[in-house]
């Protein structure tokens, strides 16, 4: 019925605003307006995808096997275009706005799921999400605090120095690996490269950059 459309738009429009919001406090780029309009849209589409084509699928007109849930499925992968506007690459080449790309992929299912009245669903998922939000940073910086890899940006004095540094810091337990050189314009002048510096787990984070900054030949090391 249309009061039955109704509260699907409604409550897709309440998911939406919901997640929205949060990113919006983080000064996100996509927030409230996109999430919103991104939840209402995929509510639309799976609504449309179910009550649409009941009469291809009634066999009236000889279309018996038409598939009706094949526009839900262009949703979830055609929303990847507004994602891709949220990812940002720095010159560091570090990269940010996955998580919001995530929310808004997210946010398509959750509206998908209020289509086809799957409520209780698209509820948990949303407050799901928001947890996810508000509390897993803490969970990520414990990980990041206790563990013993980092990605790093490291500057050596010429290539020499630069395998001569590599091999003395294995004998010490830190292993460098993923070398992606960075800049290098001979083989007499400095090189810098980005990295992945694995240290032994004894080893305490404010030790391992102590010790790679103390090796002959190392310039700087900072990590990503």
């Amino acid at each position: 019925t249309e009061l039955e459309f109704l509260l699907r738009i409604v409550l897709s429009i309440i998911c939406g605003a919901g997640i929205g919001f949060e990113r919006e406090t983080r000064l996100k780029t996509a927030g409230i307006r996109t999430h919103i309009i991104v939840s209402l849209g995929s509510a639309l589409m799976m609504i449309i995808s179910k009550y649409g084509f009941t009469d291809l699928t009634a066999g009236t007109n000889g279309m018996r096997g038409a598939d009706g849930a094949r526009i839900a499925a262009q949703v979830v992968s055609g929303i990847g275009f507004l994602g891709v506007g949220t990812i940002i690459v720095t010159g560091q080449r570090h990269v940010s706005g996955l998580t919001t790309a995530a929310s808004l992929w997210t946010s398509a299912c959750i509206g998908l799921a209020v289509g086809i009245g799957f409520y209780s669903g698209a509820i948990f998922t949303t407050l799901g999400l928001i947890l996810v939000f508000k509390y897993a940073k803490y969970i990520e910086v414990y990980v990041e605090e206790h563990s013993n890899t980092y990605d790093v940006y490291m500057e050596f004095e010429n290539e020499d120095k630069m395998s001569m540094v590599i091999k003395k810091l294995r004998e010490e337990d830190i292993m460098i690996s993923n070398v992606v050189i960075i800049k290098k314009r001979s083989k007499t002048q400095s090189v810098v490269i980005q990295a992945t510096m694995e240290a032994a787990k004894w080893k305490a984070r404010h030790t391992v950059f102590r010790e790679v900054r103390q090796q002959e030949g190392v310039i700087s090391v900072e990590e990503i």
